[in-house]
């Protein structure tokens, strides 16, 4: 696609892995599209997690926590970044983003195409009955404002089907990071101990199942040494409830992370619902093993026994099986194999191309109409004759 086109990403919240897809994609998109042409709206007190991005591509809205006045702002920050910018292609990430922006942008700006990310469907997560069937409808009701849908994983794009969105919006686009690891962090403290060193990164909120792998570490004491590298930010997190052989780092940037990463021996992902997970495909850049859940599209990324251990059930005590049978295993060989997978199937600039072509798949319809309209003006207008 030839330089000069105008990308504007909108996100209620980035903290996590879509700062992490942001991060990764946007060196590709501005090398490909212009200096300029790649623009965001996020979060004022997440701009940070946005890094080698320079302060006149990011308009922020401040937030205070997920509040009706917070959505507001973001709607608000979106409709001047629209008005400066002139986008071709509003890119939404996740689903608060979608709710809220969708059904203004469809009617306000529609010489624009929107392209939706939902990072996993909100009704896809635990939540109540009610709480369920409002999200699926509200997704299936806004799928027509949508030019295109990007699922992340083959799980992802499943769930939508099966709950209504026409397949034909839907397309597949697999998450990616650089090849490059980042720099470690020369600073950080030696992580020594005779137990398998196993990290957790991520948020501390129900979803990423963080409770879960401490009670397994308190049934193994004898056997495990965790650190807990993140912060809740829907959930209340109990730092006074951990066993001793579980730490909290807190949050922390990506050369830190890469330092302990490199330490460790055992990478968990206990999340209850995930659509991606970005921490599987970097503990694998970083030949580390995984352990998980048979969830989401975990099992497209996992391959257990070879790249890491999948338990089949969501509790603590599945967890405990899976860290008993991961410590039978030559985890430098399975992080190895981890490696050679991570390598073949999760590039990021793989993903920058399928993302490019979805780009340039919904320029073109919009070309297509646009051509199409002065006909059926023409023949409306016969039509009408005597």
């Amino acid at each position: 696609m030839s330089s000069g086109l105008k990308v504007l990403h909108i996100a209620e919240t980035v903290r996590g892995g879509i700062a992490t897809y942001l991060n990764e994609l946007h060196p590709h998109q501005s090398a490909s599209f212009g200096p300029g042409n790649v623009h965001y709206v996020v979060p004022s007190d997440h701009r940070s997690d946005l890094v080698n991005i320079a302060d006149d591509a990011i308009t922020t809205f401040p937030r205070d926590g997920r509040s009706v006045l917070g959505l507001f702002r973001m709607l608000s920050a979106t409709i001047r970044a629209v008005r400066q910018l002139q986008p071709d292609i509003i890119h939404l990430h996740s689903s608060l983003a979608g709710f809220v922006v969708r059904p203004v942008l469809w009617f306000a700006s529609r010489h624009t195409r929107i392209v939706y990310c939902p990072h996993g469907w909100a009704f896809g997560r635990e939540t109540g009955r009610l709480s369920h069937d409002v999200t699926k409808f509200t997704e299936l009701a806004l799928s027509p404002l949508t030019d295109r849908i990007i699922c992340i994983s083959e799980s992802e794009r499943a769930d939508a089907i099966r709950a209504g969105i026409a397949a034909d919006r839907l397309v597949l686009v697999h998450n990616g990071i650089s090849k490059q690891r980042p720099m470690l962090d020369t600073r950080a403290a030696p992580w020594r101990s005779d137990k398998i060193k196993v990290l957790f990164i991520g948020r501390l909120d129900r979803q990423k199942g963080y409770d879960l792998l401490i009670d397994a570490a308190r049934a193994l004491g004898n056997l495990l040494d965790v650190r807990l590298i993140g912060a809740s930010v829907v959930s209340k997190f109990n730092v006074d409830d951990l066993p001793a052989n579980v730490s909290l780092l807190g949050w922390m940037n990506r050369n830190e992370i890469e330092a302990e990463l490199d330490q460790a021996d055992l990478v968990a992902i206990p999340s209850r619902w995930e659509a991606f997970g970005l921490v599987a495909i970097e503990a694998m850049r970083a030949a580390k093993p995984i352990i998980a859940f048979r969830i989401g599209a975990l099992p497209e990324i996992v391959e257990d026994d070879v790249t890491g251990v999948l338990c089949d059930e969501v509790s603590p005590d599945k967890l405990v099986e899976g860290f008993q049978r991961a410590s039978q295993l030559d985890l430098p060989a399975v992080g190895q194999a981890g490696y050679s997978r991570f390598a073949r199937l999760y590039d990021i600039r793989q993903t920058h191309r399928n993302l490019t072509q979805v780009y340039a798949d919904v320029l073109h319809i919009q070309k297509t109409e646009a051509r199409r309209q002065p006909k059926l003006q023409s023949d409306f207008s016969n039509n009408l004759r005597p």
